[in-house]
Formats: structure tokens, C-alpha cells, sequence
């Protein structure tokens, strides 16, 4: 306990320690004193998974309001307590939107049908990868919360500059625990893609020894599309969005239907389901994760997780995750996401309305890895790097089924949750990680 006291105190000094470096890192200190001015950090908690790899959560406030709170977090290799082993870098992951980093990258955590290593960020961590993760502010907001006016501007701007002083703040106690301050790879699935290409895009306009990012991996999200029929999609939802935030509605409450569903799920799996008539709760949740194309009049078929499925698109089961896997995802999601970051995102596909965020996409430069899953965005994310300045671009899709079957192909969250993921998806990135290290 006396050394948990000490290396804590360690790290919330950290800035101060970071601040004393020399004069050879001097842009790196003076970005870090920039980016994590008026920063503190309230809580840490230390938590060993397994084999060595130990989980770590910092509190960080990042302003003066009551919801100004981000979440951090390192799993990372020890070869004794609070001492980390040399890493061969480090990667910051960003989920998506409504995702807690734990519940989309740490699956464990919440389903027990899965082993403890089975997730991306343990696989990494085993593999000598000091990884980093951080919950948006809105994730942290509790679901009794009522009234949101404080979330009115809450969007990819605000959580891109979060995600800056995750950054800065996962480099500084990197370099505190003997890591070296070296950037990081920025890792962006779905909503998280959006915030990771604007972070990437926003370090443009600072001079490269102020820049965080070494790297950027987009996962199953474009910024831009090609197609005019998928524009035309997304305009339409961008309408209902600016229709909500007029009407003085700031929060997207689509975690608190999740959880209703989860709930009678697991308490009453075969009654009738109150929101899909002919459907019993059990398969009502695989439905919205198999069948969310139907759903939502998508024409790309985009769906949460694969199923096999009848001329109706009804699921008889999950073909490539767990089933309990995604129902227990579904009982562990924020409550409240932004309206604004829902129209954001909308609006930036549709391309109707210039937004500020995709302002520097065509001035990245660094080298990127695209990831994609056939029943999510897949291909269609390639499109983006292509309006980017790099000259080292990867790009890789799951496709498991034919073309024309793309409705029940490996999809969105199956990257994360599939039973077959860590071969098919997460040792490619690992493979690409350490070849750009």
C-alpha cells in the first residue's frame, strides 16, 4: 500500500516531472505544458488481470464542469508492481459513440464466458505494447442525469481536444515510469475514427516536435464518402438532428433503451418483446445487433454483429460472436451521448455543411492503417485515406461471406467481440504496429 501511495502521488505529479526534462525534449515539454494546463488528476486504481498485465485507471479533469471529467486508462506489462517492462511503444485507443473503453475493448470485464486475455488490449500488452485508452466525458455521465444543457456543444471538437491531453498526459507518465516520451499511435474505432482523424488533422497546424500522434488507425470509420446514395442517407439524419437540438434536446438517451432491453433479456428472455411485436426479448437484442441495417434503412447493410438470418432478416443466432457476449455489451453502455456529436458526425458525411473538424484531413501525413469489417463501413472507409497527404497507407477488411451476403458478413463489433478476432483483426494491427515502430 505504501508504494501505491508513492508511485500515485508519482504520477499526479507527473506534469511537474515532465516539465524538469531536458532540454533535448524541450517541444514535447512545452506542448505537454500547453495541453495540460489546468489538468489534475482526482483518482487511480491499480487492478492485475493476469500473467503480468495490469490494468490502470486515472480520473482526469479536464475543466471546471461538474462533468468535465475524462477517463484514462494503461494495461500494460509489469516485471514487478508499478514497474512496467520496455515496451516497444505505445498506442492510445479511442472507443466508439455510445462505447465504454472497457466494455468494447475489455469484454472480459463484463461477460464471464470469456477468458480474461481475450481482448485486444491484453493481446497487445502481452505483446510488449504499452496501451492506452480513454472514456469521453459524456460516458462518465450518470443515467439519472436529467437535465443537459451543459451537453448543448458538446462534439468532435470538444472530445478531439480530450483526447489531445489523454495524449499528452499518456506521454508524460510514460516517460515517468522509464518509457521514454515518444508519440503515440491513435487508435479510433467507429465515432472514435471521426475524433482520432480530427486529432491527427489538428496536429497539422503545429510544428512536428509539438505533435503527439505518430500514427493513426481508423477502424471501421470514414470521415468522408465517395457514394452519393450514402451522402444522401446521411443528410437525412443530419435534418432530425438539427431538429432535436432546436427543439432544446441535447442528449441522445439510445443507452438507456440498450439497457431496457438488456434488462428483460436476462430477466425474461421469452416473453413477447414490448418494442418488436413477434420477437421475445432474447432475440429482440440479437435483432438490433444483427438486423440494425433494417432498422435504421441502411444501404450498406451496416450492422453491429453477424447473424445467421431468415428472409425476414430475424437472427436464429450469432455467427461469429458469442451471443452472451453481445447481450452483456449491450448492459454495459453509456446512458447519454451528445446531440451535437450526432449531428457532427451526420453532417460530416453528408457533406452538405462544412464543418470544421475535417478542416486538415488532406494535411495528415502520417503513416495510417485502415481497418474494416465487410458488414460495417468497410471498404467504404479507403475512400478517406485517399484524402489524406500520407505516403504510407495500409488498408485491410474482414470479409468473410460473398458480396452479395454482406448483410450477415463479419461486422462492426464482431472486430472487438468475435470469437475468431484476434487472428482475423488484432494480429494484423499488432504486426503493423511493430513495423512502424
Amino acid at each position: 500500500m505504501k508504494r501505491l501511495m508513492h508511485w500515485t502521488s508519482a504520477i499526479v505529479c507527473v506534469v511537474a516531472l515532465a516539465l524538469c526534462a531536458s532540454a533535448q525534449s524541450r517541444g514535447s515539454v512545452q506542448r505537454w505544458d500547453k495541453t495540460l494546463a489546468n489538468v489534475s488528476i482526482r483518482h487511480v486504481d491499480r487492478t492485475v488481470l493476469g500473467e503480468e498485465v495490469v490494468h490502470y485507471r486515472f480520473d482526469v479533469v479536464v475543466g471546471p464542469g461538474k462533468f468535465d471529467v475524462i477517463r484514462l486508462h494503461r494495461i500494460v506489462r509489469e516485471k514487478h508492481p508499478y514497474q512496467p517492462i520496455r515496451t516497444l511503444g505505445g498506442v492510445l485507443l479511442l472507443p466508439g459513440g455510445p462505447n465504454f473503453f472497457e466494455a468494447i475493448f475489455m469484454a472480459p470485464l463484463i461477460s464471464q464466458v470469456l477468458g480474461w486475455d481475450q481482448s485486444i488490449v491484453v493481446f497487445l500488452a502481452k505483446n510488449k505494447v504499452d496501451v492506452w485508452g480513454m472514456d469521453y466525458s459524456w460516458a462518465l455521465v450518470p443515467a439519472k442525469q436529467q437535465n443537459f444543457k451543459f451537453m448543448k456543444n458538446w462534439g468532435v471538437e470538444r472530445d478531439a481536444h480530450h483526447a489531445e491531453i489523454a495524449l499528452s498526459l499518456a506521454r508524460a507518465i510514460r516517460g515517468a515510469t522509464n518509457q521514454g516520451s515518444s508519440r503515440l499511435d491513435l487508435f479510433g474505432f467507429s465515432y472514435g475514427g471521426a475524433v482520432a482523424y480530427t486529432v491527427a488533422g489538428d496536429e497539422t497546424q503545429q510544428p512536428r516536435a509539438l505533435r503527439n500522434v505518430k500514427g493513426l488507425i481508423p477502424v471501421d470509420m470514414p470521415m468522408k464518402f465517395l457514394e452519393q446514395f450514402v451522402r444522401d442517407y446521411y443528410c437525412a439524419f443530419q435534418e432530425a438532428d438539427r431538429a432535436n437540438l432546436d427543439a432544446g434536446i441535447y442528449s441522445d438517451d439510445g443507452g438507456v433503451f440498450d439497457t431496457q432491453l438488456y434488462d428483460l433479456a436476462m430477466s425474461a428472455p421469452d416473453d413477447p418483446s414490448p418494442f418488436f411485436p413477434g420477437l421475445t426479448n432474447y432475440l429482440a437484442i440479437e435483432f438490433v445487433g444483427t438486423s440494425t441495417w433494417l432498422l435504421n434503412a441502411s444501404p450498406i447493410f451496416w450492422h453491429f454483429v453477424a447473424g445467421y438470418l431468415d428472409e425476414n432478416g430475424i437472427p436464429s443466432d450469432l455467427r461469429y460472436t458469442d451471443s452472451r457476449v453481445w447481450r452483456d455489451l449491450f448492459g454495459h453502455v453509456p446512458p447519454h451521448f451528445p446531440m451535437q456529436a450526432d449531428w457532427d458526425t451526420d453532417a460530416l458525411f453528408c457533406g452538405a455543411v462544412d464543418v470544421p473538424f475535417d478542416n486538415h484531413l488532406g494535411n495528415i501525413a502520417v503513416p495510417i492503417l485502415y481497418v474494416g469489417a465487410a458488414g460495417g463501413y468497410g471498404t467504404y472507409g479507403y475512400y478517406t485515406t485517399t484524402l489524406t497527404a500520407s505516403t504510407d497507407v495500409t488498408k485491410f477488411t474482414v470479409q468473410i461471406q460473398p458480396d452479395d451476403q454482406r448483410m450477415s458478413d463479419f461486422a462492426h463489433g464482431d472486430l472487438f467481440l468475435a470469437k475468431d478476432a484476434q487472428t482475423l483483426v488484432w494480429k494484423p494491427i499488432l504486426d503493423w504496429i511493430v513495423a512502424h515502430k
